[in-house]
């Protein structure tokens, strides 16, 4: 994100489109349509899959809002290869042809939601944010940005770094948590689920993770009251907080080898931020590791998101009906 800023392509605020909330069918629906977001590898399977996919971008067109996800262009920016890069923004062009929008990446999403909040915390309505940037989706047709070698290859840099500086905390705390539990003949947890009633209570881990990521930026420190009533009003904040602590629980906590694992990397957990912007997420990656952490995220952080694989999604929507 920062390298892209720093080209030129500036973030900048748009008109927000309206979401309303339904209690039946769909989640969300914005211009009569069900909501849908892409993880990078979807738009990975659009290209490789060449004409085969022109019935999917014909579907998506008619029948769905798709909201690109910022987070997925970064991570296209930093394609090596000049014509699978161009490949890829041209698939993120041809979904601009229908009804969408574009999120925000997950930092600066993020920051515009806690500085809402912070601007007036008593009327704060998550929805009502503006996190969307019309420059982010514009870029994909930029040809100059997708030329760019040099940015590539900085925005590449940029993200290795992101990746080490993420998953370092983790490794590192490992086997201080072995010799605690060791010490006090505790076993390791075998699932996530299994550790959520003793990290939520107020002042818990849940609590202490959320307010290092609401401080990360500069802003106020919250009480453990506020910091709980803030991730209850903010399902986006709540989301990424939860996928912290997934990725905490797979590195630092769960049984070495018998744990149930959770093994997607940086940017497929932070993905888990646009959950609640959508009423199906959807991921090609191998393995179905991020599907099942994003699951998992959904379930812990109380999100109504469906988040499927690719060809379940492709599956349905090519039924006859």
């Amino acid at each position: 994100m920062e390298v892209l800023r720093d080209s030129g392509h500036r973030v900048r605020s748009w008109q927000r489109h309206p979401v309303h909330k339904i209690k039946q069918g769909y989640a969300y629906v914005i211009a009569g349509k069900p909501v849908l977001t892409f993880d990078t590898s979807v738009h990975n399977r659009l290209v490789d899959d060449g004409e085969k996919s022109d019935s999917i971008f014909a579907r998506l067109k008619d029948g769905y809002f798709v909201r690109l996800a910022g987070l997925a262009i970064e991570e296209i920016i930093a394609t090596p290869d000049r014509s699978e890069r161009a490949a890829l923004l041209q698939g993120f062009s041809r979904l601009r042809c229908g009804a969408h929008d574009c999120l925000l990446p997950n930092n600066e999403l993020l920051r515009q939601l806690i500085r809402a909040h912070e601007s007036d915390g008593a009327k704060f309505d998550w929805r009502s944010v503006n996190v969307t940037s019309p420059e982010y989706a514009s870029g994909t047709s930029d040809h100059d940005l997708i030329a760019d070698d040099q940015l590539s290859e900085q925005q590449r840099l940029h993200l290795m770094e992101q990746k080490k500086a993420f998953e370092k905390p983790f490794s590192d705390l490992r086997p201080k948590l072995d010799k605690i539990l060791r010490k006090h003949k505790e076993p390791h947890p075998l699932s996530f689920r299994e550790v959520l009633p003793q990290i939520r209570p107020e002042g818990g881990l849940v609590c202490g993770f959320a307010k290092a990521l609401y401080e990360r930026g500069g802003w106020s420190s919250l009480s453990d009251v506020s910091i709980g009533d803030f991730m209850d009003r903010c399902p986006p904040f709540r989301a990424a907080v939860y996928g912290l602590l997934l990725a905490w629980y797979d590195r630092s906590l769960g049984d070495r080898h018998n744990r149930e694992k959770f093994q997607a990397g940086r940017i497929d957990i932070f993905m888990a931020v646009y959950l609640p912007y959508c009423d199906q997420f959807i991921t090609a990656e191998e393995h179905g590791e991020q599907e099942r952490c994003l699951q998992e995220v959904a379930f812990a952080a109380d999100i109504n998101t469906h988040v499927r694989s690719y060809d379940d999604f492709c599956n349905g929507l090519l039924l006859p009906h």
